[in-house]
């Protein structure tokens, strides 16, 4: 269309070198070429104030519209362009002012046919039109195609989500993905499944041992109970009877209660009740009720504590906390031995040590000290009355106060480290 629009450009210029100035606004048409580039025939008129007319041979437009069309220039006193339709055909017009020497202006009327002009155009159109809607085509299937294989892996996940159960934990995702959110998505869900599989390998484990734990000393009291009711026998033998029922009766109740805690830790319900304790006071009132044991045993406790100090505990649980890491450290010394327990302010903790001069932790059984029902023969026996829950109890203790128990290595015997959050305030120490 801009090409068009230059051929009539041209022409009018052409048309306005032809004019005779001695005749007055009139151009001879035999100059005029009446089919510009491509074979397109240019049809031009000259139109004076007067109303006079003068036009090349086959002129399409009429004489009414080159009137209109020279007032509107006259009215505008620029050039314009205009689409007309003449004898059905569409027809682009350029009329422009003219002036010669003093004469009133005149207006030079070119115009020429675009029929193939828009021929082309709406062929380009229709053309454009299949071609996007081929591209638009190949782009959804593109789309589908690229959706599909980026999905893939999201489906593979979902179907392994609703086919797995709690025995098929240890299933994986195994398809290759590119190291970006999709490759991080499958690493998150099979981290998830290693998780789980952990978690539920630890309650099996946890449930076995439990059911081991609590058979043995029902086991042992059944026995006891059915001798003595199969025979008669001295009150003595009852009496013994009883008291090995008595025994295992407190080590079931022991077991019950440090159980409770743990289940109690594992669904976050421990909870301790804090309040402010004196440090002094609490330690060594937590190691004169071990004295007696300790004596029986052959065995000193020795107690290092500052002055004064107060810290925000539950009394209670911290109690059995360290009653369970003092009673390790009595059964554990040699005879002649010392449990050496320690209160020391550290900037915004409290630390608690808990020793003992026995043959300590085999370094092969250090990495599952604080599991639960574990323990090592040398160091721990069921006939010691131990089942292998205080450890795990004491550090889920730990943990609710926000603390940590831990296992301070040393060349001999055991040293239990205890932090407990909290801002120190106390005097010197005072050992005892």
């Amino acid at each position: 269309r801009a090409e068009s629009d230059a051929v009539l450009v041209s022409q009018a210029d052409q048309v306005a070198s032809t004019i005779d100035e001695t005749r007055g606004m009139t151009f001879d048409p035999s100059d005029l070429p009446l089919e510009a580039s491509g074979g397109v025939s240019v049809s031009a008129a000259m139109v004076t104030p007067t109303g006079g007319i003068d036009q090349t041979q086959g002129q399409p437009l009429s004489t009414v519209t080159l009137s209109g069309l020279a007032h509107q220039v006259w009215a505008g006193g620029k050039p314009q362009w205009s689409d007309v339709t003449a004898g059905g055909v569409a027809r682009r017009v350029y009329a422009r002012p003219l002036s010669v020497g003093p004469e009133p202006r005149a207006v030079l009327i070119v115009s020429r046919s675009i029929s193939a002009v828009q021929a082309s155009i709406l062929k380009t159109a229709v053309l454009l039109a299949l071609i996007s809607l081929a591209v638009v085509a190949m782009g959804a299937l593109a789309a589908l195609w690229l959706v599909g294989s980026v999905l893939k892996p999201v489906r593979t996940i979902a179907g392994l989500a609703r086919s797995i159960s709690e025995r098929e934990l240890n299933k994986r995702v195994e398809i290759e993905v590119p190291k970006d959110e999709l490759g991080e998505l499958v690493n998150t869900f099979n981290s998830m499944l290693g998780r789980l599989d952990s978690a539920f390998d630890s309650l099996r484990r946890f449930t076995a041992d439990a059911s081991h734990e609590l058979r043995a000393p029902l086991t042992l009291m059944r026995t006891e109970l059915e001798g003595a009711l199969q025979q008669n026998r001295t009150p003595a033998e009852y009496r013994d009877s009883l008291t090995t029922v008595h025994t295992e009766v407190e080590h079931l109740g022991r077991l019950v209660d440090q159980l409770l805690v743990l289940a109690r830790a594992d669904a976050g319900a421990l909870n301790p009740a804090l309040e402010p304790v004196d440090v002094a006071d609490f330690v060594h009132e937590t190691a004169a009720r071990w004295e007696a044991t300790a004596a029986a045993r052959q065995v000193r406790i020795d107690v290092q504590a500052p002055d004064s100090g107060v810290m925000e505990v539950d009394p209670s649980l911290l109690r059995r906390l360290f009653d369970n890491l003092i009673d390790n450290g009595v059964r554990h010394s040699p005879p002649g031995g010392t449990v050496s327990l320690s209160a020391i302010p550290d900037r915004e903790n409290w630390v608690f040590d808990v020793t003992d001069r026995g043959l300590g932790v085999p370094l092969q059984y250090q990495d599952q000290l604080f599991s639960r029902f574990s323990r090592p023969d040398t160091a721990r026996a069921r006939r010691q009355g131990g089942a292998g829950l205080g450890l795990a109890m004491s550090a889920s203790i730990a943990s609710a106060h926000g603390g940590l128990l831990a296992l301070v290595p040393t060349a001999t015997g055991a040293t239990f480290r205890l932090r407990i959050p909290g801002r120190p305030r106390c005097g010197a120490p005072k050992a005892t």
